[in-house]
């Protein structure tokens, strides 16, 4: 059974996500934004998992400043969209040098992935939807196989399916544009054209915030206004 725990950490309260499989034991950790030893101990003493990999939403140092030192820790590759690649090896790109002592990766520390792709981990589909807007190469992961429940008042389990949103969807708002690569009618195009038309039971964990649903974005998401 899929299990999702989060984690908010970070100067931005930046939401880590530990995605992981009650019977395998085996986690995709999702955005690792700062403090590698909390992110360890969650992993190792509260959820006891193994994770298999590190999924970045977009390549801003809020949301991978732990990502090193995981992947070294526990021997997993760090995967990012491909047109963010420019912020993974430029501290000004991904807003380190302005907000902390800077931090880079070379094109070797990491691996890539690309809009359309299926990236098969914890033994589901992680499907990458490509949303340009915040950044170049941000990205949302869908999983039609998500989270397993029994409506309230029914006896039958149902599947919900879950997208991990970035900085892209917010709870009734969405990312800024105003940093490099940011483009204003990108981020629309990409949430009303790609992301509203889940289906509407979609949960979704944004990047920072509370989580929401397609359902209500597709009514109170000032995109559709």
């Amino acid at each position: 059974m899929l299990k999702i725990s989060k984690f908010t950490t970070g100067m931005l309260d930046t939401n880590v996500y530990f995605c992981y499989d009650t019977d395998s034991h085996k986690c995709v950790i999702i955005d690792p934004a700062d403090h590698a030893d909390h992110i360890i101990n969650i992993i190792e003493n509260e959820l006891e998992v193994k994770p298999s990999v590190i999924l970045l939403t977009h390549a801003h140092f809020d949301h991978m400043l732990a990502a090193r030192e995981l992947g070294s820790h526990y021997g997993i590759k760090i995967y990012v969209n491909v047109l963010d690649g420019a912020h993974m090896e430029d501290s000004k790109y991904n807003l380190s040098e302005e907000f902390s002592s800077g931090m880079s990766f070379t094109a070797d520390e990491y691996e890539t992935f690309k809009d359309g792709d299926i990236l098969r981990f914890i033994d589901r589909d992680f499907k990458v939807i490509g949303t340009p807007g915040h950044t170049p190469g941000s990205s949302c992961f869908y999983i039609e196989d998500g989270l397993t429940y029994v409506p309230e008042g029914e006896t039958e389990a149902r599947i919900c399916p879950v997208l991990f949103s970035g900085d892209t969807l917010f709870r009734f708002s969405y990312g800024r544009t105003d940093f490099p690569g940011g483009e204003l009618s990108e981020i629309y195009r990409s949430i009303k054209d790609k992301l509203l038309v889940l289906p509407k039971e979609t949960t979704v964990f944004p990047g920072h915030g509370s989580q929401t649903g397609i359902a209500l974005e597709q009514r109170y998401n000032p995109v559709v206004r």
